[in-house]
């Protein structure tokens, strides 16, 4: 159903919200295949509702055995019930990540492979009974142990490039994609500057209008790399350059788990985070060729074996919040630290879930179509997926005084439309993950045109201060 949002501009009116939040756990897959490894999200099938994707790592003792890559497609009210087998070849998954790379408006999965030492993609095809099979295509076969992939546009030419570490070779490597599903490696993000990176992440972090790396190096440091993007050149590829920042955002770690870009403390300015073996998720206040600030989230006095973190928000108040997962037997659960305003997060962690599955990796989407952001996991333990129903619930919004933007349509395939403004407005776009994906100065009577962003969730926020949801289909 298409509705309109309702967005209340606060002045010097303020707005009480009092939020009841609880959690309901409905199993996907009851038998994954042996570790289940990695989860990812993503509208696979291009019908509008977000689908689980989800990758299993069989170490067995070093000898690779039985691997699996599925995904599960959403009725639109959080059931899937259709599973389809994409790949029982793959082993050791690592990587995994959506992104459609051949534009043809569904989502393909793109894995890389450790034991195989290949970053692939998979492409759907629907066969005349309705059903579906993958085929895999490679983009590189002989990258040498890569860890995490990450998707978007490197090169701004409007298709999706993908970015991948190699832990053996020790280079970051960028492939441009043409939109047809071809890619082509280019220049080394970085290479030889240190030992084993292996996480990876991509975001505009020095808001010069491309897109930079964050790289965490398995046993040391997490470095920036600028993007030198050059848009003079008619070439996309040969524009593309990287200078590392001056100054690391962290450096002597041992046994890092996952770094990511994210806005931590809701300034509106992109950071850094990361999350590692001994039970630390850190985030750094990060100045560009500058000081890196590192604050503690969460320790191993409160989860002792961290596995995953997501920023996201998950009580819709316009703020991200941390959300993290243990693998451990001791702890075993998913918890939240509340964001708060021009602040680190909260220090008090709020549970979510504890079930005994070790659940190694979570996702973030709307499954049920409720707007509000709900939860996958793999249990690795338990050889399950599963999906974790945020029942949020406003209680009480005193909105009798504040004047109202309303904006429309929502869900939207293309542009937002915008009424009751009677002077421009500055709007900015984030995706579940808390980074800003499109900033635009809206003049009365104007549209935001929203078609180039991928299918999902998005907060907009309005002069920097409120903020609502809707969706792009």
């Amino acid at each position: 159903m298409k509705q309109k949002l309702l967005v209340f501009l606060i002045f010097a009116v303020s707005c009480n919200l009092n939020y009841a939040q609880d959690w309901v756990l409905s199993n996907v897959d009851p038998d994954t295949g042996d570790e289940p490894y990695e989860i990812e999200t993503g509208d696979i099938n291009g019908d509008g509702y977000m689908d689980i994707v989800m990758a299993t790592y069989n170490y067995n003792s070093g000898t690779p055995i039985q691997d699996y890559i599925k995904c599960y497609l959403n009725d639109g009210n959080g059931n899937f019930s259709t599973e389809i087998t994409v790949s029982s070849t793959i082993q050791w998954v690592d990587g995994l990540t959506l992104a459609d790379v051949n534009e043809d408006g569904a989502m393909d999965i793109i894995a890389t492979s450790v034991n195989q030492n290949k970053l692939v993609y998979y492409l759907s095809a629907t066969t005349m009974d309705g059903s579906y099979s993958y085929t895999e295509v490679a983009v590189d076969s002989a990258i040498g142990g890569p860890g995490q992939v990450v998707a978007g546009d490197i090169n701004n030419d409007g298709h999706i490039d993908l970015v991948a570490p190699s832990y053996n070779n020790n280079r970051t490597q960028w492939y441009s994609g043409d939109g047809s599903g071809n890619f082509t490696a280019e220049s080394d993000v970085e290479n030889g500057t240190t030992n084993y990176p292996y996480y990876v992440d991509i975001a505009d972090f020095d808001a010069d209008g491309d897109l930079d790396v964050l790289v965490g190096f398995f046993a040391g440091n997490i470095e920036i790399y600028y993007n030198q993007y050059d848009g003079t050149d008619p070439d996309p590829s040969s524009t593309v350059s990287w200078i590392k920042d001056t100054e690391s955002v962290d450096t002597g770690n041992a046994y890092l788990f996952a770094v990511a870009f994210a806005d931590v403390n809701n300034d509106g300015n992109m950071d850094a985070v990361k999350l590692d073996y001994y039970g630390d998720v850190e985030w750094f206040n990060k100045a560009v060729n500058g000081t890196s600030t590192g604050t503690i989230i969460s320790n191993s006095t409160i989860i002792s074996n961290p596995s995953a973190m997501i920023i996201a928000d998950m009580d819709e108040d316009g703020l991200n919040d941390v959300i993290v997962t243990d693998y451990g037997n001791a702890d075993d659960a998913i918890i939240w630290f509340k964001g708060a305003a021009n602040a680190s997060p909260s220090t008090t962690n709020q549970l979510i879930i504890d079930n005994g599955n070790q659940m190694l990796d979570v996702a973030v989407a709307d499954f049920d179509g409720d707007s509000d952001i709900d939860i996958a996991v793999v249990g690795n333990q338990s050889d399950t997926v599963d999906w974790i129903e945020n029942r949020l619930n406003a209680l009480g919004i005193n909105n009798s005084d504040l004047p109202t933007v309303t904006i429309y349509p929502n869900p939207t395939k293309d542009v937002l439309n915008f009424e009751n403004i009677n002077e421009n407005i500055d709007v900015s776009v984030f995706d579940v993950l808390g980074k800003q994906v499109l900033e635009q100065t809206i003049n009365v009577g104007e549209t935001l045109n929203v078609s180039q962003l991928s299918n999902g969730i998005y907060t907009i926020k309005i002069n920097n201060n409120t903020s609502s949801k809707f969706v792009k289909e």
